[in-house]
């Protein structure tokens, strides 16, 4: 299946740099007190953020990226175009993880979008822009695989 190429301007990747900055102030991070905001825009141009949430059982955090994600589900989001991470306490852009980049990838079969993943520092001064394809090289598994029908979803 070919992927159409996502294109943003600057201005719209600082907008998302800044709104994942301001949803990383409500991390629930009290352990590591290493909070992460992400930003996720829809293909109709609304912005869904979210933030890490902790627990204390190993495993049953969740990520901002996803986090984000659910958000945009919730309100029946399925087809996005870029995700936008920051972590403040980090002095370098943070990359999502395993999970999460797997949750972007199978998000990104919903409307066959190659999803830009903007990595920033909070003032945006350091960014790197990526996509979930270049992010996830080679073979990779998601709903299509299993035959799944993702047509309810794009709309």
């Amino acid at each position: 299946m070919k992927y159409q190429r996502v294109k943003l301007g600057k201005a719209e990747v600082q907008k998302l740099i800044r709104e994942a900055a301001e949803a990383s102030k409500n991390a629930f991070a009290p352990e590591t007190e290493f909070g992460v905001g992400a930003a996720l825009l829809t293909d109709d141009n609304e912005i869904y953020k979210g933030c890490n949430v902790q627990s204390v059982i190993s495993g049953e955090g969740t990520c901002a990226e996803r986090c984000a994600i659910h958000n945009a589900v919730a309100h029946g989001k399925y087809a996005y175009k870029a995700i936008a991470i920051v972590a403040p306490r980090s002095a370098e852009p943070i990359g999502p993880c395993g999970p999460c980049r797997q949750a972007i990838y199978e998000f990104s079969q919903v409307n066959h979008k190659d999803i830009l993943i903007i990595m920033s520092t909070p003032d945006g001064k350091k960014v790197d822009v990526t996509s979930i394809l270049k992010y996830l090289p080679g073979r990779r598994f998601g709903f299509e695989d299993l035959g799944a029908d993702l047509s309810r979803y794009r709309k």
